[in-house]
């Protein structure tokens, strides 16, 4: 095997300054107080961030938001209770949405199905690579999600129920004043790039990467987004292309594949949507001085001409120093990160 480097965005040497321990991450000055400029500030890598979820139930609320998607203002608490155990049990994320623009309150709240209502939609989205498609409905009342089965397999005519481009912007201001005041402005723009569905949502994760944006049926996500980015990320997407500065990562994939694809993409310059793929990941065992953990992740490049070659990435597990992760945090917090240290060509 042979080792490449080079690359400003892998080193073999050393954890990235920005995911290395207490203690060695310089002081922020006290003016950045919003999370997504202090982050940005720390240098910290938007890269393998995506959400866990690989299945979104979407429900429109087109009311006002609290700080979670299933809080009784909506939905009413004995079936906000129940959706929350039934998306626990599915390893499904609930998610509100809204068309972005100014918003009519919701009618009729928690006992919607009034006369004179406009049913609401629903969409259950499957991003798993066998699947990728959102089915669509509608609802009247919050009791009508009861009959939802979030782990049922979505069937091939789900792609003629609605949209299968969808393109979902966090602006849960109740979670995340960044996610309001960067969010509201991209959904407004991205409302208007053809060929896309967009809305509002709750929490997509990472308050501190807002503006940011999660792209269905695929899941790939996209962070730090204004205006000008977020039509570019939609339009390299479309045109096969992922903007590797914004991208997180596809939701679903385990953090070190994420960290592991998107290292080996910069390395090798390729941002084709399809240029990589994960073949297998798996825990390296460490030296007992090094505390840090690490995985091997082989990743597979069939570059344009058609051939394929087989990388070995090494990717370590880092926690940073505690920060404020969001806006609303009254303390520091660490969360554990991950980085490429390492691609090497096999075989």
């Amino acid at each position: 095997m042979t080792r490449d480097t080079g690359s400003s965005a892998v080193s073999g040497r050393a954890f990235p300054e920005s995911l290395r321990g207490p203690g060695q991450e310089p002081a922020l000055p006290p003016s950045l107080s919003r999370c997504a400029d202090a982050a940005r500030a720390r240098g910290e890598p938007v890269a393998a961030s995506a959400s866990r979820y690989s299945r979104f139930l979407l429900l429109e609320v087109p009311g006002p938001w609290g700080s979670s998607a299933l809080d009784d203002r909506n939905l009413g608490a004995p079936v906000a209770r129940a959706l929350a155990r039934a998306a626990a049990d599915a390893k499904a994320n609930v998610l509100l949405i809204r068309r972005p623009g100014r918003q009519r309150p919701a009618a009729g709240g928690a006992g919607a199905g009034s006369a004179g209502h406009v049913p609401r939609a629903w969409a259950l989205a499957d991003i798993t690579p066998a699947a990728e498609r959102v089915l669509w409905g509608s609802w009247d009342s919050p009791d009508d999600l009861l009959r939802l089965d979030l782990t049922a397999a979505l069937p091939d005519a789900a792609a003629d129920s609605g949209p299968q481009r969808v393109a979902l912007i966090c602006t849960n201001g109740k979670r995340d004043q960044c996610c309001a005041l960067r969010g509201r402005p991209v959904a407004e723009t991205l409302a208007a790039v053809p060929g896309w569905d967009s809305w509002e949502s709750t929490h997509l994760g990472g308050h501190r990467f807002a503006a940011t944006v999660m792209l269905l049926p695929t899941g790939d996500m996209f962070g730090w987004l204004d205006q000008r980015t977020a039509v570019a990320a939609v339009e390299r997407f479309d045109a096969g292309q992922f903007l590797l500065s914004h991208y997180r990562g596809r939701a679903g994939q385990p953090l070190p594949a994420q960290a592991a694809l998107h290292a080996a993409a910069v390395r090798l310059g390729d941002s084709r949507r399809h240029a990589f793929r994960l073949v297998e990941i798996r825990q390296a065992a460490v030296a007992e001085s090094d505390d840090a953990e690490r995985w091997e992740v082989l990743v597979s490049h069939r570059a344009e001409r058609g051939t394929e070659v087989t990388y070995l990435v090494t990717v370590a597990r880092g926690t940073p120093s505690p920060a404020l992760l969001s806006c609303s945090d009254e303390s520091p917090k660490a969360e554990a990160r991950y980085a490429a240290i390492s691609v090497t060509r096999a075989g």
